[in-house]
């Protein structure tokens, strides 16, 4: 898994990256001394475990959690856990709170935690096909087929060229399962099928007669993923 580590304090980021570094399969793709940084950071690197200090100077860790709707999966390294209550309209996007010190049981532990939630099985795979459930069946969706997946309240549709299906799922959940170089999620609510793309503007992009809007923070991996020349 790789993680980032978001920590004002350098003698906590130095710790908790020599513990991540005894841990299996953890590797720490960056440390950041700020909130702010660590967001630039999380636009250019693909992250799949935040380390997230809470108590930091102007831009807190909550800040960023309020702020950005692209964060991978979160585990707090906090001095006190008061902020739980808070954080719990997020529960989704949080593995775990560690208080500091952080030692090196605990840590493993909340790791496991993490590990276990990214870990959930992935859509069922068949070649260039996958299975979704909608209307309590398992529907196969050829990918050469698929437009793109759009959330709908607390749906997800799968939106194909003759046909779509509507689960029940999150539009968060489906992306981390769904790991297929032509599909980009490219705004909190769409992943869009990158070689059905027809335009792309300024903001949004086109796929048959259906615009699309495009995040700021994603344009950028958008425009890399298509190489315009």
């Amino acid at each position: 898994m790789r993680c980032l580590i978001i920590d004002d304090e350098e003698i906590s980021r130095t710790s908790l990256r020599i513990l991540c570094d005894k841990i299996n399969d953890l590797e720490v793709i960056g440390s950041c001394e700020s909130a702010m940084e660590g967001m630039k950071l999380l636009q250019q690197r693909q992250v799949d475990l935040l380390f997230l200090d809470i108590e930091m100077p102007g831009f807190t860790g909550m800040d960023l959690l309020r702020s950005y709707d692209e964060l991978p999966y979160i585990i707090f390294i906090t001095g006190r856990k008061t902020y739980a209550a808070e954080a719990f309209e997020y529960k989704e996007r949080i593995a775990d709170f560690v208080t500091k010190p952080v030692h090196l049981p605990r840590l493993v532990k909340a790791v496991q935690r993490a590990r276990h939630v990214i870990g959930k099985p992935a859509l069922t795979n068949v070649s260039n096909s996958i299975f979704v459930k909608s209307d309590k069946r398992l529907v196969r969706i050829e990918l050469d087929d698929l437009l793109y997946i759009e959330t709908i309240g607390d749906y997800v549709l799968f939106k194909t060229i003759d046909d779509q299906h509507v689960v029940h799922a999150t539009l968060k959940s489906i992306d981390e399962r769904l790991r297929h170089p032509d599909f980009l999620k490219v705004h909190r609510s769409y992943i869009v099928n990158l070689s059905k793309i027809i335009d792309v503007e300024e903001n949004s992009l086109l796929i048959n007669d259906k615009i699309i809007p495009v995040s700021r923070s994603n344009k950028p991996v958008l425009l890399r993923k298509i190489n315009p020349i």
